[in-house]
């Protein structure tokens, strides 16, 4: 028999991935988004989903930094957080897993819980591997 909550996860991931997707195909028509990089292409969309579910840290317009990280599969933490101890990692890592399992509403109010630098962490990680499941998904959004 199957498992109603696992239906019900995938469900929900899906319908962030395809309002995500069409955010991102709206603002690559945009002017301003012709030559953004993908992965900031993704870090701007995910911020209004991340706004409307009530995380503040995301407003901010920095740049998505130049991660050391980037091109590395499977590491989605952003290279700030390689001196930082285990248990911040750890957290990360389970917001963005939650976001897969749970949908982003609930991940982003367990973010809000944690502070201005892991949510910001949790963006930054949560761009790094929606930029690699667009990937996996061969989605044409680029």
């Amino acid at each position: 028999m199957p498992d109603i909550n696992q239906n019900f996860e995938h469900s929900v991931l899906e319908a962030d991935i395809e309002k995500l997707s069409r955010e991102i195909s709206e603002k690559r028509n945009l002017p301003e988004y012709k030559d953004v990089s993908e992965k900031e292409l993704i870090k701007e969309s995910l911020k209004p989903f991340l706004q409307q579910a009530g995380l503040t840290a995301t407003v901010q317009n920095q740049p998505l930094a130049k991660d050391e990280n980037s091109g590395q599969k499977g590491n989605i933490l952003p290279s700030y957080l390689k001196d930082e101890p285990a248990e911040i990692k750890l957290q990360v890592e389970k917001l963005v897993d939650e976001v897969f399992h749970e949908g982003l509403k609930k991940a982003v109010a367990e973010a809000k819980k944690s502070g201005f630098f892991l949510e910001d962490a949790f963006h930054d990680a949560l761009t790094e591997k929606f930029y690699e499941e667009l990937q996996k998904q061969k989605c044409d959004l680029f």
